[in-house]
């Protein structure tokens, strides 16, 4: 563990969750991998043929194995702890680069290696948040939870790097040193002192406490956390008790909005196939640099998000986000209905699908890409925060492969403007609801959260 002095200092809890969060990276690179290799797999670097159905069942596999993580993590995270179970990522995380590597004559391991990598994301997206929630002061609660979808999107943007332009099989072997790297460093960082105190162990949570705020006096803090930990636990823990508490049912009805509308702006098609969408689209630079383009700037609308998230507030962000994103999606639907509809000569107008998702990847970024799995981390009580990640990751699942599949079989059958004119209506949805529904958390401790969803 980290040395404990009588200062009290907050750069411990950001080397507690960065090194969580390089799991989070081989998520990323996990999640990206179908947009640099879909084409090369569907070209000659592999031995066996595959269509375009086939090379579908790649990119919505891998949920698949979100929904089965998500059901065995929660059952893990309050029995083992966060720390041991986020180390415990890394065995799928090392399996399904492994397998990569050897699938060149198999569509079954390559196939399987995307589920077992969903396994791995489930890990990240169902235990993570819970980690970094608890494990943070509030005064930096946000920045901290907005690095999960920045070091997410690094992921995606390294995949794609390197992807482009080595093989496969060259690819994996370099990724698969990641997963390993994590293991080492991880394996020393602390405990979260929620789960401690969960246990019942007092002795151990003050130390955790001691460590993550580099301070010897933490016996106030303490005090408070086993006071609301013990009313929070108090409270029923069932799956349905997510339901038939008010304050645990609001905060579902939010989550569950946020999760959905996420989705349903088509973030995971665009980004899964965006290299094939350069390819039919647009020529106005080679499909391998404008993905890097795209990824490289939200990195930096990401990190700038993470700076600005606890200054301006969660709601203005998603309000600004939706909106911007069904605007974008709309110019662009429009694009593709005169492209595949008229005759007329779009040549002059040929960027406006590099600009689209450029500005897309923007109001994309600074809402809805790293507000919402924040607040994942801070909408549920202690008692159910588990299941209601494991819920929350089962959507994710869902929706994905729902709005992976739409994209493919629309833009195959009717053309690509059908998926991004039904994406556009969907995030105007997303506006009102950020608006009338979505409690502002800026600021807040947990409890505090709590409290004011028990009153409305």
């Amino acid at each position: 563990m980290l040395p404990v002095v009588d200062v009290g200092k907050t750069w411990p809890q950001y080397m507690a969750v960065m090194t969580a969060l390089i799991a989070m990276l081989n998520a990323g690179i996990h999640f990206g991998w179908p947009s640099p290799s879909l084409p090369k797999i569907m070209s000659d670097e592999y031995k066996f043929n595959i269509s375009s159905e086939e090379a579908s069942y790649i990119t919505i596999i891998g949920p698949f194995g979100d929904i089965l993580g998500s059901i065995l993590y929660p059952s893990l995270v309050d029995k083992i702890g966060r720390q041991k179970t986020i180390l415990l990522i890394a065995v799928p995380q090392i399996l399904s680069m492994t397998m990569i590597y050897l699938s060149f004559f198999s569509k079954l391991l390559l196939y399987s290696a995307r589920f077992i990598g969903g396994l791995a994301e489930a890990g990240c997206f169902t235990i993570l948040p819970l980690y970094i929630g608890e494990v943070a002061e509030p005064k930096v609660r946000g920045v901290l939870g907005s690095l999960f979808s920045f070091v997410f999107i690094i992921g995606i943007f390294l995949i794609n790097s390197v992807g482009s332009y080595v093989s496969i099989h060259t690819a994996a072997l370099i990724f698969l040193v990641l997963p390993v790297i994590f293991v080492i460093i991880f394996f020393k960082m602390p405990e979260s002192p929620y789960f401690y105190v969960m246990k019942s162990d007092f002795s151990k949570a003050e130390k955790c406490l001691q460590v993550l705020r580099r301070k010897r006096h933490v016996e106030r803090e303490l005090t408070t956390l086993v006071n609301d930990i013990n009313r929070q636990m108090s409270e029923p823990g069932r799956y349905k008790d997510l339901f038939v508490i008010q304050s645990n049912r609001l905060a579902c009805m939010v989550m569950f909005g946020l999760r959905i509308i996420q989705q349903l702006s088509g973030t995971s098609p665009i980004s899964l196939y965006m290299q094939i969408i350069f390819e039919k689209s647009t020529d106005i630079m080679s499909k391998d640099l404008a993905s890097i383009l795209i990824f490289g700037l939200q990195l930096s609308v990401n990190f700038t998000a993470v700076l600005i998230v606890d200054k301006i507030g969660r709601k203005p962000l998603l309000i600004t986000s939706c909106l911007g994103c069904s605007m974008i999606l709309t110019t662009m639907s429009i694009y593709f209905i005169l492209q595949d509809h008229t005759n007329l000569n779009l040549a002059s107008l040929n960027f406006v699908p590099l600009v689209g998702i450029v500005l897309f990847t923007i109001f994309f970024a600074i809402g809805q890409g790293n507000v919402v799995n924040l607040m994942m981390g801070e909408m549920f009580s202690s008692s159910i925060k588990a299941k209601a990640s494991c819920l929350m990751n089962i959507l994710f699942a869902i929706f994905m492969m729902l709005t992976t599949k739409l994209f493919q079989l629309t833009s195959d059958y009717f053309g690509m403007y059908v998926p991004f004119l039904f994406f556009a209506i969907c995030q105007l949805l997303g506006v009102a609801f950020s608006y009338f529904v979505v409690p502002e958390t800026k600021g807040k401790s947990l409890e505090e959260i709590q409290q004011e969803l028990k009153k409305s």
